[in-house]
């Protein structure tokens, strides 16, 4: 095979991920048709397979659009709840191969690249093991559950010399494009101040998702779903609102902060760490004291996150 082929198999298997990241969010674009909608054909040669592991909400989103691209093929389904395992082949095919194991889509020497929409606390062992097997991967923001994770992901990539893409559907947008030529052409002057702002103030939280009313110990692998982490009782609450607890999610700045920061990057073409950061945050609608409520909405024990707190930011040039 030649060079390019490579080149454009391995483009397609991760532009395959970010093209449907960006529809499972409906990100606003100015074409009516995006580029990646057009109709295309592809030649044998270049038809990417890819394996999912993780099908969960984001996850089979990304796999209901990715299927749709041309020249893009899915050959395995991965996640530790089985009624995923169900809704993957009504996806794809009903004899899609689906697995608990992870590891059995990195054997399979078919599989060209890799989706992953995991909980953020396996972001890392699924990035390491899947460049260390050969595979590009597609992962979800946010890149990782700590700095320390993050770091071991780009050595691990760099020294299997794979491609590792982090989603983020602003960088995706065509509407972020627009605005970052518009930006570095000077159209809009002298640029001074950039303003963002998140928020999740409802008295009815944020993440607080129903678990699947079948979930049990006996078609969930919950051991392992829990990782590294310190084992707990089984929890259907904690399964379907994973991003509530610090142990595995990395609350309102790694679901929604991301999404401002590397926006901001990309529209003013930086790729640099910023000089400075502040961070405040608290306890905004409970009073103090109010127990049933803060228990009520992920508060309590080792929970990290306060589902009422928003983020902003802002920041200067010159």
């Amino acid at each position: 095979m030649k060079n390019d082929h490579v080149s454009r198999r391995r483009f397609l298997g991760i532009s395959a991920a970010a093209a449907g990241a960006s529809l499972a969010a409906k990100t606003i674009v100015l074409d009516p048709e995006p580029a990646f909608a057009a109709p295309q054909s592809a030649a044998p040669s270049d038809r990417v397979r890819f394996g999912i592991i993780g099908v969960g909400m984001q996850g089979s989103g990304l796999l209901a659009h990715a299927i749709q691209l041309p020249g893009v093929e899915c050959l395995a389904a991965c996640d530790l709840y089985d009624g995923r395992h169900t809704l993957a082949r009504e996806i794809v095919k009903p004899d899609l191969p689906a697995t608990r194991r992870y590891q059995e889509l990195l054997e399979n020497k078919e599989i060209d690249c890799l989706i992953g929409a995991v909980p953020d606390h396996w972001h890392k062992q699924l990035v390491v093991d899947a460049v260390s097997a050969g595979k590009d991967i597609y992962c979800e923001k946010p890149m990782s559950h700590s700095v320390a994770d993050g770091v071991a992901m780009v050595a691990a990539s760099q020294k299997a010399n794979r491609f590792v893409q982090v989603g983020s559907q602003r960088v995706s947008a065509v509407i972020c494009a627009k605005a970052r030529q518009l930006i570095a052409e000077g159209a809009i002057g002298e640029l001074m101040m950039v303003e963002g702002f998140l928020g999740r103030n409802d008295p009815s939280g944020a993440w607080e998702y129903p678990p699947p009313p079948d979930l049990s110990t006996q078609n969930l692998d919950w051991d392992t779903w829990q990782g590294t982490v310190p084992k707990r009782a089984f929890d259907p609450n904690i399964f379907a609102r994973w991003r509530c607890w610090k142990e595995y999610g990395t609350g309102v700045a790694g679901d929604l902060l991301v999404h401002l920061i590397s926006g901001m990057l990309f529209v003013l073409s930086l790729n640099e760490a910023p000089k400075r950061a502040m961070s405040m945050g608290g306890i905004r609608r409970w009073k103090d004291g109010d127990a049933r409520n803060l228990s009520l909405h992920g508060i309590e024990g080792n929970s990290r996150t306060d589902e009422h707190r928003g983020y902003s930011f802002s920041t200067k040039r010159g």
